[in-house]
């Protein structure tokens, strides 16, 4: 009789015991997750950096973004974008050109803040797929722009980050693993840290003053921010001594700070530290992961929500919101309230020919507009206004 042969089994345990066992503690996939979602921290920090917190005489600034998985990815992008362009600031998410209603200047819009503006300013005048809607504003007499109003995004933060630390503290309650609440505080203090840079403000506002005019009177000035040909809303922002020059703002003018390269260097390797010591983290993986897709879900949403124009640090009142079915009406309207405004938009919105009965109001405002600017000019001073392409006659058919 052949004898049996005896047969091997494996010691490992089974696909399903696998499952069940990363089910119970997901600890492998936690430095992965670490890995993923830089830029949406990147846009969470922009949308709340700025803002400052008080106590008595003493105020700092600093964006309340609560921890998240994609803080050591944010962190080596952030040290290369400072070490090779020197910014923070992500590009603007809106395309769109500023138009200066004095000189007709169209400069295309590359700052964050002013498209951020012009994009919850679409969501909340929604007039319907025709015409256009133009929106006036008048800068604050009172409130200086570049320090962000709170709002629910602001306090929203906060709380995330409470929720956090509280969550953190069960495993530490439960079974004595406070590990989990070490990790959880660092990772705030960090990711605190990273929004704290004062380049964040230097950057969002690299911008000058408006300065009195010559005879020492407030001197307006006026911009328009839009889309361009095609889009449907226009922003009218007027702006006197207290304000900023909007140009300069559209410009992204370049803001350096010397200490930018070294502290985002250092929180770089403290990050990577950080993710190692997650990596040693035994049991209690389910917490740490509810922790960082908490997060997360702050960052996704404090990158992406509408917010007021004070919340993002321009301080406007609401003059007037003229809305009208034919893009061209609109603009003889706004001409009227503000002059100058329509006639610096129309190349942007008819690059082409113009009716006839167009081009007779287009010369005849034009002639009033040079007239008002020449009767606001200092004595002796000439200002010259650059030839323009007179568009061609369409005559209706």
């Amino acid at each position: 009789m052949t004898p049996a042969i005896p047969v091997s089994r494996s010691t490992s345990p089974s696909s399903f015991a696998q499952a069940r066992s990363q089910w119970q503690n997901p600890s492998d996939v936690l430095t992965i997750l670490q890995i993923i979602g830089g830029d949406i921290v990147q846009k969470a920090i922009a949308q709340l950096s700025g803002s400052e917190i008080r106590f008595g005489p003493v105020h700092f600034t600093m964006a309340p973004v609560a921890f998240s998985f994609g803080f050591v990815a944010y962190s080596v992008s952030a040290l290369l974008s400072a070490v090779g362009d020197g910014r923070l600031l992500p590009s603007t998410d809106i395309p769109s050109v500023l138009v200066n209603a004095s000189n007709g200047n169209i400069r295309t819009n590359k700052s964050w803040i002013l498209g951020r503006l012009l994009r919850d300013n679409s969501a909340r005048h929604r007039r319907g797929e025709r015409g256009l809607t133009i929106t006036l504003y008048h800068t604050s007499s009172t409130d200086p722009i570049g320090v962000p109003d709170y709002d629910w995004v602001f306090y929203g933060g906060w709380i995330v980050i409470l929720i956090q630390h509280a969550i953190a503290a069960a495993p530490g309650i439960i079974h004595s693993n406070w590990l989990v609440l070490l990790l959880t505080a660092t990772g705030t203090v960090l990711a605190l840290a990273a929004g704290a840079l004062p380049q964040w403000k230097l950057e969002k506002w690299a911008a000058r003053a408006v300065a009195p005019s010559h005879s020492g009177s407030p001197r307006r000035e006026v911009i328009s921010l839009t889309q361009g040909n095609g889009s449907k809303h226009v922003i009218v922002i007027i702006s006197e001594q207290c304000g900023v020059r909007f140009e300069d703002l559209a410009a992204a003018r370049d803001a350096y700070s010397l200490y930018t390269v070294p502290i985002i260097a250092i929180l770089t390797i403290l990050w990577i530290a950080h993710l190692l010591t997650v990596a040693g983290l035994d049991g209690d993986a389910w917490y740490w992961l509810a922790i960082g897709m908490l997060g997360m879900a702050q960052n996704f949403v404090a990158a992406g929500a509408p917010r007021s124009a004070g919340a993002l640090g321009v301080h406007l009142h609401q003059e007037r919101v003229i809305h009208e079915d034919k893009v061209f009406t609109a603009l003889q309207a706004v001409e009227e309230l503000e002059h100058g405004v329509g006639l610096s938009l129309l190349p942007v919105f008819f690059p082409g020919s113009l009716r006839e009965e167009e081009i007779r109001w287009r010369d005849a405002k034009r002639a009033v507009h040079h007239a008002k600017t020449a009767a606001s000019l200092p004595a002796g001073e000439v200002r010259i206004s650059p030839p323009t392409m007179s568009p061609g006659i369409l005559t209706p058919g």
